[in-house]
């Protein structure tokens, strides 16, 4: 068994650094972690470096998964290595108003990290960063360090820290400690790129998760230092081998007052990353990770196919996770999307290459091209998100000015119980709303007799029409979504695109002057 230095070479492209958490059910995660781990540094025909670091300082275990290795005791980790970037920062000869960056920086490279990191796998470039050196003192000291002291002293140390790290492996992957703790907080809001979030059916397990999640979202958006993204991932741990109460537990049961969790991870992602009706079939249709399975598996080691001859097996799950986490894909994309881009990407790698077959070059422009037109296509979804959001905004406003209005005059005409609307009549340079009525119904008949040319032609005629304020709202609303009708059956994504976007700015300045004239405060 090698454990000399590490042969792992700085790498082309920073790597990605992954924070395995649960608030409970520790040994699920780690093996999780480790055999996550296994599979990653087997990628590219196993040139693919990847670290463990055990960061569960009052429970390692990490290394029982990787038997072996020489004594615990002769390996200095995680503990060591922090109490002595802790010696240096106390140097009296260190400036106290030095750059907390360049200071970082100074520190971390001051150290010897061979000395913290061994190869753990001959088959594979798969390395370990152990929780500390299991002496007789080693619980005393893990108790005594103080992790809050350490970051005020240099708050960019663990920032640091892992960028050091993410530039020698592809992945370095971070074993969590349980519960809430310093500790958990500088593994989950100050280290990693990529959260793992394993919660089991224990109603504690779920809320712990989500407060982690919740904190590291909040302190990533409310330090500036930190607004880096962060990408999670969940990952459900049954302990039902039954498929009914798997099913029970994430989608929940309504005759017993019980809400499943993937409605629950939907609402904090959807919160969290500012998207409306965000959806996790296909995400939860495949990972999951029995507790049963991973329990009761073998540590990870040889040249074994992942899985094999076990579809349920104690790989299937982590292999399912990982065709998101991997790639950084957000989980509510579906695995149909995710594997098509996976393909396009593998599609210009090959092309790139001056000898690859002209097939595969125009096979590889054909996927660019394809896929362009999802991402254009996705921005209109989000634009129509918020047009939505615009409509429902400017629906509430005109509820509350008309109750207000009513209130105070005690009924009034018909038109101004109504808001006034006159959009039936004509208005300087105007189109009567009889008129644009006769005209929707028209461009209606050109789409249900399949008349493009004439279609497009009285859409594009209808455009400022349909979106001036004096529109009555549900003929503008018809007429909107008409035109766009055009638009995508055309495959016109640019004119899909500026309609939509001009649909915004009517909306915006309707709700402008619903509040009176007073700009509107976002959020």
């Amino acid at each position: 068994m090698e454990t000399n230095r590490i042969a792992a070479r700085p790498a082309a492209a920073a790597g990605e650094v992954t924070t395995f958490y649960s608030y409970d059910s520790a040994p699920v995660r780690s093996l999780a972690l480790a055999h996550a781990a296994w599979l990653l540094a087997g990628r590219e025909h196993a040139q693919t470096p990847v670290l463990m670091i055990d960061w569960d300082l009052e429970s390692p275990g990490l290394h029982h998964y990787f038997p072996g290795q020489p004594p615990a005791m002769r390996r200095a980790g995680v503990l060591e290595l922090f109490e002595a970037c802790r010696e240096r920062l106390r140097a009296p000869a260190r400036a106290p108003d030095a750059d907390a960056e360049a200071l970082a920086a100074r520190v971390l490279g001051s150290l010897d990290w061979d000395d913290h990191i061994e190869r753990i796998d001959d088959s594979r470039p798969l390395y370990l960063m152990r929780a500390g050196r299991f002496d007789d003192s080693y619980g005393e000291r893990v108790d005594r360090f103080d992790w809050d002291a350490l970051f005020c002293a240099c708050p960019a140390l663990f920032r640091a820290f892992a960028a050091h790290l993410a530039r020698r492996f592809a992945h370095v992957l971070v074993d969590c400690r349980s519960g809430r703790s310093a500790a958990t907080s500088v593994c989950t809001a100050l280290l990693p790129d990529r959260l793992v979030g394993l919660f089991t059916p224990d109603p504690r397990s779920l809320d712990g998760l989500q407060g982690v999640v919740a904190r590291a979202l909040d302190y990533r958006c409310s330090h500036e230092d930190e607004q880096r993204p962060l990408l999670v991932y969940p990952l459900p741990a049954p302990v039902d081998a039954a498929a009914e109460g798997r099913r029970r537990w994430r989608l929940g049961d309504v005759r017993q007052g019980l809400r499943g969790y993937q409605a629950i991870l939907e609402k904090l992602l959807g919160e969290a990353y500012g998207l409306a009706g965000l959806s996790l079939d296909s995400y939860f249709d495949e990972v999951q990770l029995p507790q049963s399975a991973i329990l009761g598996a073998a540590p990870p080691a040889g040249r074994a196919q992942p899985g094999q001859g076990d579809r349920l097996g104690p790989l299937r799950g982590i292999e399912a996770l990982l065709e998101w986490l991997e790639p950084g894909q957000f989980p509510w994309r579906p695995l149909a999307e995710v594997r098509l881009v996976q393909a396009a990407e593998a599609l210009r790698r090959r092309a790139a290459d001056q000898a690859a077959p002209a097939m595969v070059r125009e096979l590889a422009r054909l996927a660019e091209l394809y896929l362009g037109q999802q991402g254009e296509l996705e921005a209109a979804r989000r634009i129509e998100q918020h047009v939505i959001a615009l409509e429902a905004g400017l629906h509430a406003m005109e509820e509350g000015k008309r109750g207000h209005a009513g209130t105070r005059r005690g009924g009034g005409d018909p038109s101004e119980r109504h808001g006034g609307d006159r959009s039936g009549e004509d208005g300087p340079g105007g189109e009567g709303g009889d008129v644009l009525d006769d005209k929707l119904s028209r461009l209606q008949e050109l789409i249900d007799s399949r008349s493009p040319r004439e279609a497009r032609a009285l859409a594009d005629s209808l455009r400022n029409s349909v979106l001036r304020p004096s529109v009555a709202d549900p003929l503008r609303r018809r007429g909107a979504a008409m035109i766009k009708q055009v638009y995508l059956q055309e495959g016109d994504k640019d004119a899909l695109l500026a309609f939509t976007q001009d649909e915004v700015h009517s909306l915006e300045g309707a709700l402008i002057r619903a509040a009176g004239g007073r700009p509107l405060v976002p959020g």
